[in-house]
C-alpha cells in the first residue's frame, strides 16, 4: 500500500501566537528575538516583515536596515512550547502516527484513516479549520507519499495552504524547483552543485550521476541522488507509550558555530554516551535514534533510522555518526542533537548483546558508576568542552546533568 504522509507547518509560529495576544499588532510587520536589545538574531518573522527580506538567523541590525518600521518582540519559549504541545495532542486526535519534528512542524501517517488523496485532503482541511478554530493560527498542509515529498509541498503552498503531490505528479513539480526547495540542500551546497555541475533546478541535479556526487559530497551525494528524484524511505518516528518515557535525548549548542567535522565528533560522542547512560539507568533499549542539526542560519534538519535494539554507547555514536554523515550539507552547525526512542523496557531484557565484550560491558557500568558520583561533566570525549544541553526524559525537559 502506497503511504499518504503529512507535513503540518505553522506559519509564522512564533510571531503569529505575539500577532493573536496583540491584535494590534496584525498585518505589522514584526519579528521575534530572543533579546531585542542585544546582538541577537531573528528567531522568526512575520510575513509582513518577510516581504522587506527579514528572516530567521538574520542579525537585528541588518533586519533594522531591511526593514526601517519593524517591531521586534522578545520571544517567550515557555508559553511557544505549551502551545506546541497542545498542537501536539490535537493533531494526535487525527492519526495515531505523529512524529513531533520540531516545535513548529509534525509529520503525520494517514494511510491507515484516509485511503486516497482526496480523503486525505479533506482530512487537511479539517485540521487546518480545528487549529484556527481552537488557536486562531493558520498552518500550511502538504500530502504526499513520504516525507521529503510532503515538507516540499507545505513550502509550496505556505502560507495557510493545502497541497497534495501524487507519485505521479512528483517528477513533474521536482524538475523545476530550485534545489534550494529541497530539505537538507543548504547555501553551501547550493554553491558547489553550481560550481562543480551547473545545477540550479532540481532537473538539473537528476541528471548528475550517483558516482559524480559522491566524489564531491562523499555519502550526502547519495541523499542529493536519492532527494531530486522524490526517493525517501525515513520512518515517522513516533512517541511510544504514555507512561513510559518517550525519548531519551540530548541537545546542545555549540560555543561557536562549526564546520570542523573532528569537533562535530567528538560532540557526537558525548551526546550518544550521555543517552546511553540514561538509557541505562532507566533499563531501557532503543530501537530508533535521531539526529537532530542546527545550522549557523537556523535552519533545522532531523534525520532518523531504526536499529537493532541497544543501550550501548557505541552502538549510538555509530550510528548518529552515519546519520550525520548521510545528510550534512557542509555549513556551520550551531546545534546537535541526539535522541533515542521506540524504547523497551523489561527485566528479562539483557542490557548486551552477547557479540559485545565483556571489556566493553565493564566499562560502560563503570562509568555510569562514576557519573554518578561525580556528576557526568567530569568525563569529557576527545578535546570537545561543550556547553550543557537540555537533557529530556520522562517528556520533561532537565538543564544538563
Amino acid at each position: 500500500m502506497e503511504k499518504i504522509i503529512a507535513h503540518i507547518d505553522m506559519d509564522a509560529f512564533f510571531a503569529s501566537i505575539e500577532q493573536v495576544k496583540k491584535p494590534w499588532l496584525k498585518g505589522k510587520a514584526i519579528a521575534v528575538s530572543g533579546n531585542p536589545n542585544g546582538r541577537s538574531v531573528i528567531a522568526t518573522a512575520s510575513y509582513e516583515a518577510r516581504k522587506y527580506g527579514v528572516k530567521a538567523g538574520m542579525p537585528l541590525s541588518t533586519a533594522r536596515k531591511f526593514c526601517p518600521y519593524l517591531i521586534i518582540l522578545k520571544g517567550n519559549m515557555e508559553e511557544y512550547e505549551t502551545i506546541s504541545e497542545n498542537l501536539y495532542n490535537l493533531f494526535c486526535e487525527f492519526s495515531p502516527a505523529v512524529e513531533y519534528y520540531s516545535i513548529d512542524e509534525v509529520f503525520m501517517d494517514l494511510t491507515y484513516v484516509a485511503k486516497e488523496f482526496e480523503a486525505a485532503l479533506s482530512l487537511g482541511k479539517l485540521i487546518k479549520n480545528e487549529v484556527l478554530e481552537q488557536f486562531h493560527l493558520t498552518c500550511s498542509v502538504g500530502i504526499s507519499y513520504n516525507k521529503l515529498m510532503s515538507k516540499i509541498a507545505s513550502k509550496l503552498c505556505k502560507p495557510d495552504g493545502l497541497m497534495a503531490i501524487t507519485k505521479e505528479e512528483a517528477q513533474e513539480i521536482l524538475k523545476k524547483l530550485p534545489v534550494s526547495k529541497i530539505t537538507g540542500i543548504g547555501r553551501k551546497t547550493e554553491m558547489l552543485l553550481k560550481e562543480k555541475f551547473n545545477v540550479e533546478i532540481v532537473g538539473e541535479l537528476q541528471k548528475v550521476q550517483l558516482d559524480e556526487l559522491v566524489k564531491v559530497f562523499h555519502s550526502y551525494g547519495k541523499f542529493l541522488y536519492n532527494a531530486s528524484r522524490g526517493i525517501d524511505d525515513s520512518p515517522i518516528i513516533t512517541f511510544v507509550d504514555k507512561d513510559d518515557p518517550k525519548s531519551v535525548g540530548n541537545s546542545i549548542t555549540l560555543e561557536r558555530d562549526t564546520d570542523d567535522v573532528s569537533e562535530i565528533k567528538a560532540v557526537l560522542k558525548m551526546l550518544s554516551a550521555k543517552v546511553a547512560s540514561r538509557l541505562r539507568i532507566g533499563k531501557f533499549q532503543c530501537r530508533s535514534i535521531k539526529l537532530t542539526i542546527r545550522y549557523e542560519d537556523f535552519y533545522t534538519f532531523t534525520h532518523g533510522k531504526e536499529i537493532p535494539p541497544t543501550s550501548l554507547d557505541s552502538d549510538i555514536y555509530n550510528i548518529s555518526l552515519q546519520l550525520f554523515r548521510e545528510v550534512y550539507n557542509g555549513c556551520k552547525v550551531r546545534l546537535l542533537g541526539v535522541s533515542a526512542s521506540l524504547l523497551d523496557k523489561s527485566e528479562a531484557l539483557r542490557l548486551f548483546d552477547e557479540l559485545q565484550t565483556l571489556k566493553e560491558e565493564k566499562l560502560v557500568l563503570a562509568m555510569d558508576d562514576l557519573r554518578k558520583r561525580y556528576g557526568y561533566d567530569k568525563l569529557e570525549y576527545g578535546s570537545i568542552n561543550a556547553l550543557k544541553g537540555d537533557f529530556v526524559f520522562q517528556d520533561k525537559k532537565i538543564s544538563g546533568s
